[in-house]
């Protein structure tokens, strides 16, 4: 494995913002509107857990971890492809 040092980790912090944002929108333009039409109801985004005065927004909550595992999938299948092809021959 090769030391990319500081350069290498700046261009590693940009594409991973990058592909966070890209992620995000797939996400929330594709795989939410699928989600919304299976859940019944309506906007479950909106969703509300109420506790005495409190609201918890269950909805957003719920998007969040979407977003994330979506995120963690592609992150883990890059870096797998990216340590594979950079193994010593």
């Amino acid at each position: 494995m090769r030391s990319y040092g500081v350069i290498g980790v700046a261009i590693g912090i940009v594409m991973g913002n990058a592909v966070a944002k890209v992620i995000t929108g797939i996400v929330e333009g594709l795989i939410m509107p699928i989600i919304e039409v299976i859940l019944p109801g309506p906007k479950w985004q909106d969703a509300l857990l109420h506790l005495g005065r409190v609201n918890i927004k269950v909805g957003l909550i719920i998007a969040a971890f979407v977003d994330f595992f979506a995120i963690a999938i592609v992150v883990f299948f890059m870096f797998k492809y990216i340590l594979k092809v950079d193994e010593p021959k």
